[in-house]
Order: structure tokens, then sequence, then C-alpha cells
């Protein structure tokens, strides 16, 4: 079984003003992600669509340790907050302080997961539009990140409290099950879900 790993060719460093609250975000993409590596309103100023007027970002997360058993990372929405007790990948609204949608992408990883971004694919799938509880129309695009592993080699997971109670890698089985060892894995929505399993799809690809 062999894995598609996309050239790379283009680099993002995020320093100066963006680095001094935040750890500096080093990471590579292919040339077809280009695009996303703009701001947010420059993005959207010549991609104009009337269905959305905001962007979210997806961080699909893989665990390749065993080739012969993808494992993606999810995580358990807080019981406090919207969509209680929920699963979905890390990921987020692109503020308008975010240096590109590629540095979203980077920033509500680190936030949300304590993982530092490596590597950031072109969106996988297409993206989906739903309405936030303020009214905000969103389209979301989700990506598969590579992370830095740490000095033993292994993704560290750290969670927010806030936002989430628990992670889980599950593999491909696992989600089609909608079960992960005990956990029932009830998805935010229905897209995500599907958009996990064409992840796992697209890394089977020769």
């Amino acid at each position: 079984m062999k894995y598609a790993i996309r050239p790379i060719l283009l680099r993002i460093k995020i320093s100066g003003a963006a680095a001094a609250t935040r750890p500096t975000f080093d990471f590579t993409f292919p040339p077809s992600a280009a695009v996303f590596a703009a701001s947010q309103q420059s993005y959207l100023s010549p991609h104009p669509d009337a269905r959305f007027n905001y962007i979210a970002t997806g961080a699909l997360v893989f665990d390749t340790t065993n080739p012969l058993k993808l494992r993606i990372l999810l995580m358990q929405r807080s019981a406090s907050d919207s969509m209680p007790n929920k699963w979905e990948t890390p990921g987020g609204g692109v503020d308008d302080e975010d240096e590109s949608i590629l540095h979203a992408v980077a920033r509500e990883l680190w936030e949300e997961a304590g993982l530092k971004s490596k590597q950031i694919s072109a969106p996988v799938g297409e993206p989906y539009l739903f309405t936030s509880r303020s009214g905000k129309r969103i389209c979301k695009f989700n990506f598969v990140v590579q992370v830095k592993a740490d000095a033993e080699s292994r993704f560290t997971v750290k969670l927010d409290p806030e936002e989430h109670q628990r992670f889980v890698w599950a593999s491909e089985d696992e989600v089609k099950a909608k079960k992960a060892k005990d956990l029932e894995l009830d998805f935010t929505m229905k897209e995500l879900e599907q958009m996990v399993l064409v992840a796992f799809n697209q890394l089977k690809e020769p």
C-alpha cells in the first residue's frame, strides 16, 4: 500500500507581531495550495460567492506510524460548549489577524490540540457551507496536515478544556462504525464525517 506525498515547493514562516504571542508557524505546502496562502479578504475578493462571506478551516491530522492502519485525530467538544459532546477535527474560523488561510489552519491546530504543522495539503474534497449561530455564512475547507513529532517521535495532543474534553486516534473502520473503543463517534456535521472518509481514501491512493 502506497501513500501519496505531494511535492512541497513553497514555505511559510510566520514571524513579527504574530510571533510575539504565538509560536512561530513554519510549514510547507504544495503549489496547488498556494491560493490559500493569502488572507481571508484577499481570497474572497477574486472568488465572490453570494452563499458565503467567511471562511473556516479544518485540520485532518493522521498518525501514519503503522502504514497498514492509518488513524485520524478526532476531538470531543466540551459539554458546556455549542454542539456539546459532538466529535470533530481541529479547526475554526479564519481571523482577520491571520496572515493567510493556511496560517489559520496552523493556528487553530496549535490552539486546539497543541500540535505544530509541518506540511499542509491542498484542500481535501469539496468545501461545504453552513451558517453559524450568529448568522455568518461560512465555507469550510479541510486540509490534511502533517505535524511535527516531539523529541520521542510522538504526537502529544494538548487539549483546551474550554473547547474539548477528550480525543481519540480513530481508524477508518472506527469512523465508519461511529465507534472507537468504547466511545460513540457522533460528529458535529455529516459533511465532516464524509470528509474524513474522503481523506482516508485520498491517502491510500497510489
